[in-house]
């Protein structure tokens, strides 16, 4: 494999992280600088020069600027970021062989040495699962948790120029299901990536090294010698930490958020790992006084200011779906009157979506008390589920 392309994809309020992964590429990459898609930077916005760094926009790829403004409101922020990522990995398979995408919260502490082997032997993708080995019944972290989420940890992949059919199938789907939806069985990318692995052949890297995470740390303990960190268990060498809902305020606490799922465990007593957090963290708080407050998402608000609710972006997207070019964007002053309109038109649309959502729940939770309810007022739920269901469609 030749020289690789590296990109990230993020909103303009989560730089700082992106700066940290740019910073380790720098010092265990291949020497191209990490390309950095920034989901809310328009054709026109001033980027500033970083060593290391180079700009993409949503104007930079084939799609019109209707259609980046119909998924910049259809979607929330990370929906958004990880819709695009398929029509990002091909534009920039166009200038690279291979181009590796990175979360923006992940960190290379030694050089990706095995992926050129892997691509070369793959169908021109690869990807890193949550876990490598079956997990036991103490552990917090549990195998049921991947039918919510996918088996494939998607803060990481790399394709060559033989995923092209793999990239336009995975972007026909997150075009308009590149949903955070558990009722529906679907989490942004990665659920439709479990389909497409089997579909088009994907190889799964199995190297203890890469994507680590707290959610995998009970399998690939880490250690540290004279040349960085390695997995105790077998002296692969640490390639790639993802540092997934990490608070530099509390760099020891890795498993903070994760203390529900975790039974309450709080922090780690992995020295290793703590050493890698805390430097991590005086980086990350670095950067971030670097970059000064955070910029609000440029796709929080319409132009009046008004905010917009994940519910009124579901009918919107519901809308367009219905009519592509008869619902008017939140993102252009000269449609801000006939947005309004639309949005207060929408209310009982975004209802009809609640309640079809509400009863998902109810048949998922109850299904016996559902089944019950359904047989005692046969006319009641068929009308029900006509006005609110079935009129929504499939996709609410």
């Amino acid at each position: 494999m030749l020289s690789p392309g590296y990109v990230t994809i993020l909103a303009r309020n989560y730089l700082p992280r992106a700066l940290m992964l740019a910073d380790s590429l720098r010092e265990h990459g291949s020497g191209n600088p990490l390309v950095v898609f920034l989901i809310d930077a328009t054709a026109d916005a001033e980027l500033p020069e970083i060593a290391g760094v180079r700009w993409m926009r949503p104007a930079d790829l084939d799609l019109p600027e209707r259609t980046v403004l119909e998924l910049a409101m259809s979607y929330d922020l990370v929906e958004f970021a990880t819709a695009v990522k398929p029509l990002v990995l091909q534009a920039l398979l166009r200038e690279f062989e291979a181009v590796i995408y990175l979360d923006p919260d992940t960190y290379l502490t030694s050089p990706m040495v095995e992926l050129g082997p892997a691509l070369d032997d793959s169908s021109g993708v690869v990807l890193t699962p949550h876990y490598l080995e079956p997990v036991g019944r103490e552990n917090p972290f549990s195998e049921g948790h991947l039918l919510h989420v996918g088996v494939y940890n998607l803060g990481f992949c790399a394709v060559n120029r033989k995923a092209d059919a793999y990239l336009d199938w995975w972007w026909g789907h997150l075009r308009t299901e590149c949903l955070h939806g558990p009722l529906d069985g679907l989490f942004t990318d990665q659920k439709w990536v479990d389909v497409g692995a089997v579909l088009f052949d994907a190889s799964t890297l199995r190297h203890y090294g890469y994507n680590v995470s707290v959610a995998n740390a009970h399998e690939r303990p880490i250690a540290a010698d004279d040349d960085g960190y390695f997995i105790s268990t077998n002296g692969q060498r640490l390639r790639l930490f993802h540092f997934h809902a990490f608070d530099p305020l509390r760099p020891e606490d890795l498993y903070a958020r994760h203390s529900t799922a975790s039974g309450g465990v709080q922090g780690t007593t992995n020295e290793a790992l703590n050493t890698l957090a805390r430097d991590y963290a005086r980086g990350l708080l670095a950067k971030q006084d670097a970059q000064g407050p955070k910029p609000a998402y440029l796709y929080a608000t319409d132009t009046t200011g008004r905010a917009i609710s994940r519910r009124m972006r579901h009918a919107y997207r519901s809308a367009v779906l219905e009519d592509p070019d008869g619902v008017p964007t939140p993102f252009v002053e000269a449609e801000a009157e006939a947005y309004a309109r639309w949005r207060r038109g929408a209310r009982s649309l975004a209802g009809r979506l609640m309640l079809s959502d509400l009863a998902k729940g109810v048949r998922c939770a109850v299904p016996e008390e559902y089944d019950t309810i359904k047989r005692r007022f046969p006319g009641l739920t068929k009308s029900l589920r006509g006005r609110y269901v079935e009129n929504t469609g499939w996709w609410s």
